[in-house]
C-alpha cells in the first residue's frame, strides 16, 4: 500500500507543530502538565494514523521519530509496562519494514536483530533514540541487570556476549545521536543519553550502598560527579558521596561533601540531615543542634508542592522508588522538631529544649493527634513519651507549675487504659495440660499494658519530684506512693526473658526504685528517719548503684547515730561511680541522676572528722 508523499509531508509538519508548541511552553516555564497531556494526545493520534497502514522503509524515520516523541510525552500518564508494550510493537513494525523475520517478542531478541539489521545505516540514529526509551523504562523500574545486557548488546553489535560491568558498558557506549533537521524531537537524543548515563550510575551506586559495598558505591558517585548534571542532581550526588564516606569512617570528608551539596543547592535537605547525623557521631552537639535548626527551618519554609518540572524526563522520574527514598531521606518536620528538642535537653540546653517540646505539643493539638495512639511508630516515639520528656525538660528548666499540668495530661489520658489485673507469662505447660491460657509477653497487648503503667508511673514520679522542688513534701510523698501501688492487682510469674519485656520491666523497676528513694528523701527532710531508712534500703535493693541514694542513706545512718555504718557507707559511695546505667533509662527517668539534689558538703566534713578522730584513737 503506497502513501502519497504529500501525506508524509503533512504528518511531518504535524509532528513538528506539536514539538514547536511544547518548546514554546518549555522555554516560558508555564504550568506544564496540561500542555504535556495535550502534546501527548496529539502525538499519539498521529502515531495511530501512521500505524494504521503497513510499515514501509520510506516512512521509518518519521514513524520512529513520532514514536520517540510519543513515548516521552506519555511518561507522566502511562505505566512503564504499557509504554514498553507499545515500544515492542514499534520495533516489530520497524523490522517488518526492513524485511527481517522475528519469531519472538522478547525485547533482547528484538534489539539483537534490530541492531544487526540497521548497523551503520541511515536509520541507526532513529533506532538508537528508541533504544534510549528502552533504557529509560528499565531504569525507572530499577532493572539494572537488563540495562547492562541491553548496553552490552549495543556495544557488541547485537551479539549476546557476557557483559563486563555496568559502568564500563556505559563508558564504552557509542550511539548515533545525529538529529534530523526536518524532524523535530521533544528532547535531543544526546541530552537524554547523558542524563540516563548519570542516573544509571547513581542507581548502581545506590544499589551498592544497599549491599553495604560503600567503596564500590563511592566509585560510581565519583563517575557521576565528573559529568555535567542539573544543580539539584549534583547536590544529591555530593550527598550520597558524603554518606558513603561517613560509612567508611571518614566523617570529616563526609562533612566536606555535605557542605558542597548545600553550596550547590541549599534546598538539599538531606545534606543538612546527614550533617546532623555525622556531628552526632563526632560528639559535637552544638553543631548537631545548629544543623537540626537549619533543617527544621528549611523544611518549614518549603512550599507544600514543588513546581511541576518543565522537563519531560527528570532525575526524580528516572530514580524512582527506593533510590529516591535513600537519596532524599529526611525525617518529617515533627520528628526533626522532636530530635532537636531531645538533643537540646540531653546536652543541657533546657530552655531551648522546652521551647521546642512545647512547639511540638502544640502541633499535636492542632493536628488533633491522639495522646495514646493505638499503633507504634517505627521512628517517632509514642505521644505520652514526648509529653513525659517535655515534663522532664520543664522540671530541669524550673518551670514547676507547667510540669504538673503536662504530667496530669498523661495521667488522665492513660488512666482508663491501665488494667486492674495484669498476669504475665504463666507456665507454658498450662497450655498443654488444659490449664489457663498463657499470655505471650511479646504480644502487643501485654507490652501496651506495661507501657500504660510505666507512663502513668513516670508522670507521678515527675509530679512528685516537682512537689519536692516546691517544698511540698506531703504532696510529693503522695505521688511517690502512687507509683508503688499501681496497678491494683498485678501479678508476675515466670516473666518472659524477651528483649522488649525485659527492657520494660527494668525501666519499671528503675521508676519504682526512684520513687522509693524520693519518698525516703522526703521522710528524711521531715525527720522521719526510720521510714527514710526503710525506703532507701528498699530503693537500693530494687535499683542498686545509685550514688545519690547511697549518699542519702549515709545521711540517715549518721542522724541515727550509726556512725560506723555511715562511715563505711560514705567511703564506699564517695569513691564509687554511679553504676545505675542511667544512660540506658528513658530521658524522663533521669531527673535525679545529678548531684545537685542534696548538699553533701556538711555530711562530708562531719564524716571526715569522725574518721580522723577514729584514726587517732587507733
Amino acid at each position: 500500500m503506497s502513501v502519497s508523499p504529500c501525506l508524509v509531508d503533512r504528518w511531518s509538519e504535524e509532528n513538528n507543530a506539536i514539538i514547536v508548541r511544547w518548546k514554546q511552553y518549555e522555554r516560558e516555564l508555564q504550568p506544564m502538565q496540561d500542555v504535556r497531556k495535550g502534546c501527548y494526545s496529539e502525538s499519539f493520534k498521529l502515531l495511530r494514523k501512521m500505524q494504521g497502514i503497513p510499515a514501509a522503509t520510506e516512512r521509518l524515520k518519521l514513524e520512529m521519530t513520532v514514536s520517540y516523541n510519543t513515548f516521552l510525552f506519555s511518561l507522566s500518564f502511562t505505566h512503564p509496562s504499557e509504554i514498553e508494550k507499545n515500544l515492542t510493537c514499534t520495533l516489530l513494525r520497524v523490522l517488518e519494514a526492513a524485511g527481517s523475520q522475528v519469531l519472538s517478542s522478547d525485547p533482547f531478541k528484538l534489539w539483537q536483530v534490530g541492531l544487526q539489521t540497521f548497523d551503520t545505516s541511515v536509520y541507526t540514529p532513529y533506532l538508537h533514540k528508541l533504544l534510549l526509551i528502552q533504557w529509560l523504562l528499565w531504569l525507572m523500574e530499577g532493572q539494572l541487570e537488563r540495562i547492562l545486557t541491553l548496553l552490552a548488546q549495543t556495544n557488541h553489535k547485537g551479539e549476546l556476549l557476557a557483559p563486563v560491568n555496568l559502568q564500563t558498558e556505559i563508558r564504552n557506549l557509542a550511539l548515533s545521536m545525529e538529529e534530523d533537521s526536518l524532524l523535530m524531537v521533544a528532547r535531543p537524543g544526546r541530552d537524554l543519553k547523558d542524563l540516563l548515563h548519570i542516573c544509571t550510575v547513581i542507581a548502581h551506586g545506590v544499589e551498592q550502598m544497599n549491599k553495604e559495598k560503600y567503596s564500590e558505591a563511592l566509585e560510581a558517585f565519583q563517575e557521576a560527579k565528573d559529568r555535567p548534571s542539573p544543580r539539584r542532581l549534583m547536590a544529591q550526588i555530593h550527598t550520597l558521596t558524603g554518606q558513603c564516606l561517613s560509612k567508611l569512617d571518614q566523617p570529616h570528608c563526609a562533612l566536606h561533601f555535605f557542605r558542597k551539596a548545600l553550596e550547590v543547592d541549599f534546598s538539599c535537605h538531606s545534606a543538612l540531615y546527614q550533617s546532623a547525623l555525622v556531628f552526632r557521631k563526632l560528639g559535637n552537639p552544638k553543631a548537631e543542634i545548629e544543623a537540626l535548626r537549619l533543617l527544621y527551618s528549611a523544611v518549614q519554609q518549603q512550599s507544600d508542592k514543588y513546581p511541576t518540572s518543565a522537563s519531560l524526563v527528570s532525575p526524580d522520574l528516572l530514580l524512582g522508588g527506593e533510590q529516591m527514598t535513600l537519596i532524599n531521606r529526611v525525617p518529617s518536620s515533627s520528628l526533626i522538631l522532636y530530635t532537636l528538642a531531645h538533643t537540646c535537653v540531653l546536652n543541657g540546653s533546657f530552655s531551648d529544649g522546652v521551647e521546642y517540646y512545647l512547639d511540638l505539643l502544640a502541633s499535636f493539638q492542632s493536628d488533633s493527634k491522639d495522646l495514646v495512639p493505638t499503633g507504634v511508630g517505627t521512628s517517632f516515639p509514642r505521644i505520652p513519651v514526648v509529653y513525659l520528656e517535655a515534663g522532664f525538660a520543664l522540671l530541669k528548666a524550673q518551670k514547676y507549675r507547667d510540669v504538673l499540668v503536662i504530667c496530669e495530661e498523661v495521667i488522665t489520658s492513660t488512666l482508663d487504659f491501665i488494667p486492674d489485673r495484669l498476669l504475665l507469662d504463666l507456665h507454658m505447660e498450662n497450655q498443654q495440660t488444659g490449664g489457663p491460657t498463657a499470655v505471650n509477653p511479646d504480644s502487643d497487648a501485654v507490652l501496651e499494658n506495661v507501657d500504660f503503667v510505666l507512663w502513668a508511673g513516670a508522670a507521678h514520679l515527675l509530679q512528685a519530684q516537682t512537689h519536692w522542688k516546691l517544698k511540698d513534701t506531703k504532696e510529693a510523698i503522695t505521688n511517690f506512693t502512687n507509683i508503688l501501688f499501681k496497678p491494683t492487682d498485678w501479678k508476675q510469674k515466670n516473666l518472659g526473658n524477651t528483649e522488649e519485656m525485659v527492657k520494660r520491666m527494668l525501666t519499671l523497676e528503675a521508676a519504682k526504685g526512684q520513687s522509693l528513694a524520693g519518698r525516703g528523701l522526703c521522710f528524711l527532710e521531715n525527720g522521719q528517719l526510720k521510714e527514710a531508712l526503710r525506703d532507701l534500703h528498699l530503693s537500693l535493693q530494687i535499683f542498686p548503684g545509685c550514688r545519690n541514694t547511697e549518699m542519702w542513706l549515709t545521711e540517715v545512718l549518721w542522724r541515727l547515730d550509726r556512725r560506723e555504718e555511715a562511715s563505711v557507707q560514705w567511703t564506699e559511695s564517695y569513691n564509687s561511680t554511679d553504676t545505675t546505667k542511667s544512660k540506658n533509662l528513658p530521658l524522663y527517668l533521669q531527673a535525679w541522676q545529678d548531684d545537685s539534689a542534696f548538699d553533701f558538703c556538711g555530711l562530708k566534713k562531719k564524716i571526715e572528722e569522725h574518721v580522723q578522730a577514729g584514726n587517732v584513737i587507733t
